[in-house]
């Protein structure tokens, strides 16, 4: 009888763990650097997002984070538990295993604030053993609901058990430093093991060039929900670097090619215009003037045409020298929003290039599941974002103060920015899920991901049709307390959004975005139109109109002799600007009162720090007045004037400063910088940006309680005001209105439906009485689950 062919055994992918893992011991010779190298493999190789190591003190009886992957590295060494504590804390009791589903709702689950673990819902931990004697908990965490398979419980406690050996090891060089030899005997016996249990498995097949990878990249959420689909690679335009030097005797005629390609190039940017203006309105799309304004600079042709005149360069070269001096002359700006211009400087430049060397503009075949895969966008590539081709947007970058950004926050596509190793990983074609909730993305993802996304998807559509049918609904507690839910606009886009969610009226429109596009102030009547299409696109709902809030990260191109700050958020800004070029202010005070005839419309002042700036206000405010009624120019006589609450000053003035004015508003983003000294940009400091420190509360709570006294409303535009956790804190403090981003009003509305006000006051006067951040974390997240929101929390948050 022919003899059976031996059947091939499929590759052990998981034993190469341990394979890397025997490596690291072999070579190791610091217990710390060790255990983070280990829980990086085990979290990259799981597909984790998290994994970390507890080591147990036996005699103190208790479990202390030792080193992560995936949580707060300054947790580490600080966030320690009892064995009766917390999740992690039941695996030592029960000695073996143990997976949960969704940790938040486990009856054991502790939340440690210092960990920012509330994201991460499965958990699988499995002791750390070595002769039956507990020395610690192995974990392994991920933001979605999972079980673990069998064989991943086996290979994490296999794992478990080669980490126990680093203890071993470690306790050995602690105790028996004088015996040297008996240390690396024990060493090599383990090496020898792990080299037994790889010899049942097969060699790491080689990833071929052509293979997809497949694997998970990490971001900073930008807008909210799951987009699924091919990723469309929007390649890098043409490379300045790229551009031979080369001369030409032909210079007229290189002249003339050059002149044609900014001719074109002009040409190309009002065809942009045109096809944008379905989206936003004629006086934001004036951001597309940038554009313009670059290819027609005069100096910019000059010494263009002087290269090619002067030096015979061709007019190629003459384009890419000049344009690469001025980009390494902005680069070397301190200011962020100056940095960001190089993208319209850079696409001029290579709109330009495309023009002289008859490569045609992206006219681009779109899919219709298509994900848009980027390092940046243009405004002349958000042209593209039309109609829904796209189900979600990743890039590789992600400026704040970029045109970019600003267009780009109104189309609520879901969305992920500033993801590192974007655009080496990701292939055009690439199967993509965009989670925009926890700004992850996936690439070419296994079925169990696929499944879990599945199930995502249904549970967020199911909680945005329920969402939806509050919308017409009042934002009323169980027990009849009612509250004000407003939005925040920027662009005209923004309106229609704000009657998509129910928004019962804009709580902070901000005027600068015009100013920014424009070429110099707008006039009266610009603004004037502008704010009367806002007003009437409202149909009656209340329209808060904020004044110019320009400086810090945000000048117009035209105040660039306001000259580079130190410190711009410390300097000249907001009101402090508007005071000084009283002329451009009154303008601004004109268009908004004029409009206040059209509609139900309040003036709000954005960074009053003193009594002295809210009485200029009042006097050119009156003087303005004056005038239009001087010209017999309608306008409302009586509208109402109010501050935004942004620096400490104000809290402390704010029972002052409701004397003088009809409401306060409270921006919450520059405020709890402020209070905390933190530069939430920065990302050395950005953890240190918390809504629910005890100061920042304080804060609020006196705030509000001056507008009781004074019997004047005060309200919030803060992103905090969206925040559905902080929601049920700000309603117990006696918040009268929230106004925030409108797809976030029908979460907030949710949350404010399923409580009883009193319920609200008492756990507001009860988190006025903590003392950190842990503390009133803790206990909000075990109010949240009390009332059954945390899938609320888990979507949103």
């Amino acid at each position: 009888m022919a003899k059976a062919k031996p059947t091939s055994r499929k590759p052990l992918p998981h034993l190469t763990i341990l394979e890397d893992i025997s490596t690291l011991i072999s070579h190791s010779h610091d217990l710390q650097d060790t255990l983070d190298n280990i829980v990086a493999i085990v979290a990259d190789r799981m597909g984790t997002e998290v994994c970390s190591i507890y080591i147990f003190d036996q005699r103190r009886s208790r479990l202390t984070l030792s080193a992560t992957m995936g949580l707060d590295k300054e947790s580490v060494g600080k966030v320690s538990m009892g064995i009766g504590e917390g999740i992690t804390g039941l695996v030592i009791e029960r000695m073996k295993p143990v997976m949960v589903e969704d940790t938040l709702a486990h009856p054991r689950y502790k939340y440690f604030p210092e960990t920012h673990e509330e994201h991460f819902h499965s958990f699988l931990g499995v002791p750390i053993i070595e002769k039956k004697t507990p020395l610690g908990v192995l974990v392994v965490q991920t933001s979605r609901r999972r079980k673990f398979a069998r064989d991943e419980i086996r290979l994490l406690t296999t794992i478990s058990a080669q980490v126990a050996s680093i203890f071993v090891q470690a306790r050995l060089a602690d105790s028996l430093k004088t015996k040297e030899q008996e240390r690396k005997e024990y060493q090599k016996r383990m090496v020898d093991a792990m080299r037994k249990l790889r010899s049942y498995e097969r060699k790491r097949p080689e990833r071929s060039p052509t293979a997809r990878w497949r694997g998970r990249l990490m971001g900073l959420a930008a807008s909210p929900g799951f987009g699924r689909g091919r990723a469309f690679v929007l390649e890098p335009r043409m490379d300045l670097g790229a551009i031979p030097e080369k001369k030409t005797r032909r210079r007229q005629h290189e002249i003339e090619r050059f002149r044609g390609a900014v001719e074109r190039g002009i040409e190309q940017i009002n065809v942009v215009k045109n096809r944008m203006s379905t989206l936003i309105s004629r006086e934001e799309n004036a951001i597309f003037d940038v554009y313009r304004l670059i290819l027609e600079d005069p100096a910019i042709i000059q010494q263009i045409e002087n290269h090619i005149r002067k030096e015979g360069f061709t007019a190629e070269y003459a384009v890419r020298f000049v344009f690469e001096r001025y980009l390494e002359h902005v680069a070397k700006i301190e200011d962020s929003y100056l940095r960001e211009r190089r993208t319209d400087i850079k696409d001029a430049a290579q709109r330009l290039l495309e023009n002289l060397t008859g490569v045609s503009g992206r006219e681009l075949e779109i899919p219709e599941d298509a994900v848009l895969v980027a390092e940046d966008l243009s405004p002349a590539d958000l042209s593209m974002l039309e109609g829904d081709h796209f189900k979600g947007i990743v890039l590789s970058t992600g400026g704040v103060t970029s045109h970019a950004s600003i267009l780009a926050k109104s189309f609520e596509i879901p969305s992920v920015v500033a993801t590192d190793g974007l655009m080496e990983n990701v292939r055009q074609g690439d199967q993509l899920i965009v989670d925009g909730n926890s700004g992850l993305i996936y690439v070419n993802p296994g079925h169990e991901v696929i499944r879990e996304y599945d199930r995502l998807e249904r549970d967020y559509a199911d909680l945005n049709r329920e969402l939806e049918e509050l919308k017409d609904l009042p934002a009323e507690t169980l027990d009849g307390h009612r509250v004000s839910l407003y939005a925040n606009v920027g662009l005209l886009n923004d309106v229609a959004f704000a009657h998509l969610h129910g928004a019962q009226g804009v709580g902070l429109y901000r005027t600068e975005i015009p100013f920014l596009a424009h070429r110099d102030f707008p006039s009266e009547e610009e603004q004037y139109a502008l704010y009367k299409r806002v007003v009437e696109g409202m149909a009656g709902k209340p329209v808060t109109i904020r004044t110019l809030d320009i400086g810090a990260d945000k000048y117009p191109s035209y105040m660039r002799s306001a000259g580079v700050e130190p410190n711009p958020f410390l300097g000249w800004r907001s009101i402090r600007v508007s005071l000084e070029v009283e002329e451009i202010f009154k303008t601004q005070l004109r268009a908004i009162l004029r409009v206040g005839d059209l509609g139900r419309v309040r003036m709000l002042v954005p960074m009053v720090s003193s009594l002295e700036e809210i009485t200029k206000v009042k006097e050119l405010l009156a003087e303005t007045k004056d005038e239009l009624e001087r010209d017999g120019t309608p306008f409302d006589r009586h509208m109402e004037l109010g501050v935004m609450v942004e620096v400490p000053s104000a809290v402390h003035l704010a029972g002052r400063f409701l004397r003088e004015v009809d409401f306060l508003s409270i921006g919450t983003n520059d405020l709890i910088q402020y209070i905390l000294a933190v530069d939430r940009s920065n990302r050395k400091v950005a953890n240190l940006y918390e809504p629910l420190h005890p100061a920042v509360l304080a804060a609020l709570a006196t705030t509000i309680e001056a507008g009781k006294r004074e019997g004047k409303r005060v309200g919030m535009c803060g992103e905090m005001a969206g925040d559905p956790l902080c929601a049920l804190l700000l309603l117990g403090m006696g918040l009268e209105e929230f106004s925030m981003g409108a797809l976030y009003i029908p979460v907030i509305k949710k949350a404010i439906r399923s409580i009883d006000y009193q319920a609200a006051k008492a756990t507001a006067q009860i988190v006025l009485q903590m003392d950190t951040v842990g503390e009133i974390k803790k206990y909000l997240f075990d109010q949240i689950r009390a009332l059954d929101m945390v899938e609320l929390i888990e979507m949103y948050r």
